[in-house]
């Protein structure tokens, strides 16, 4: 195996979102904008209280290839689903509380959406996901889109702090580093390969939950090339063949651990699901084919094929350079 861990830990830290300066960034619009929300909703609207959720909060974040950052909020609403039977009539009021100039405000099936626009662009959005309260602790979420049907109108029972606090906590120390790290190289995996109709990020972050394990080796050094490719094998292992209306044929389920226990790969099709395990095939394979090489500048060609460009290539000549002080650094001499 070609010693490569330098180039993915360069990696990470060309991907990875920004703990200060972009996370700020973020920080201060998504303020601005439930500032906005308070003082703009009619009076007869409850009180609420917000909360991180999405990958902010999970430590998960990955820079976006088109430039769109986007930030996840809940917002809590006091007061029960009774106040509103039809869910979609609060989401319009929020909705029609955060269209203004600069703004495009979209009420999409699990949330509201607001997009801020510059020079006909989307430059970033926050998903605004709508919560009211339960006296059994758990949360109501509004789903449904404006023109939906009465029956896809619901509220439905939901746990999203326990779901923040299941992912941050799954692992600890250099596990839990490898563990994000990883996460985030299937997201922009994601981001590469898919232009649409891919895999939901969340649901990705769940299958780490699930089913990825550290990697380390006896001399306790984290290799996330060998993490990545277990990980990805025991994912390809969980598909099976399932009858649906589109016939029989693998799918993978990604269950949430938590309320509502939903299947997180519900909404992809025949054809998405199919492509999807096609492209996690030959994500399987390429890192196979990275494993068996001993020149790192080699198995790194072959890790841009499905990371892209952003994944660093050595030259032969820092190769011969680490290769001959790892040599020295032993003892050795000719």
């Amino acid at each position: 195996m070609a010693a490569i861990q330098t180039q993915f830990d360069q990696f990470h830290s060309v991907i990875k979102l920004g703990e200060d300066d972009e996370k700020a960034n973020l920080r201060q619009k998504r303020d601005t904008l439930i500032n906005a929300l308070r003082a703009r909703l009619p009076d007869d609207v409850p009180e609420f209280d917000t909360f991180h959720q999405g990958s902010y909060s999970m430590h998960t974040g990955v820079r976006p290839l088109d430039g769109n950052y986007d930030i996840d909020v809940g917002v809590v609403f006091d007061c029960a689903r009774d106040a509103y039977p039809d869910p979609v009539e609060l989401k319009k009021k929020i909705r029609d509380a955060l269209d203004t100039h600069g703004r495009t405000v979209c009420i999409r099936r699990p949330c509201v959406t607001v997009n801020y626009m510059r020079d006909g662009n989307i430059d970033y959005h926050v998903d605004l996901a709508i919560y009211t309260k339960r006296a059994d602790g758990l949360l109501d979420i509004a789903k449904g889109k404006e023109h939906s049907a009465v029956e896809h109108r619901v509220w439905e029972a939901s746990d999203p702090k326990y779901l923040t606090e299941l992912i941050c906590t799954r692992f600890e120390g250099a596990e839990l580093k490898q563990y994000r790290r990883c996460i985030r190289y299937m997201k922009r995996w994601r981001q590469v390969r898919f232009s649409s109709g891919g895999p939901l990020s969340i649901a990705l972050t769940v299958a780490a939950y699930r089913w990825f394990q550290p990697y380390q080796t006896t001399a306790g050094t984290m290799v996330d090339l060998v993490a990545l490719l277990d990980w990805v094998n025991r994912i390809l292992q969980q598909f099976s063949y399932k009858l649906t209306e589109e016939g029989f044929y693998p799918r993978l389920n990604v269950e949430l651990p938590v309320t509502p226990y939903s299947d997180l790969m519900q909404g992809m099709t025949k054809i998405q699901m199919e492509n999807f395990k096609a492209e996690l095939e030959a994500l399987r394979d390429t890192l196979q084919a990275a494993y068996a090489e001993t020149l790192p500048e080699e198995a790194a060609k072959k890790l841009v094929k499905v990371f892209g460009d952003d994944f660093p290539i050595p030259s032969k000549a820092s190769t011969a350079k680490a290769v001959g002080a790892a040599f020295i650094g032993t003892g050795n001499s000719a």
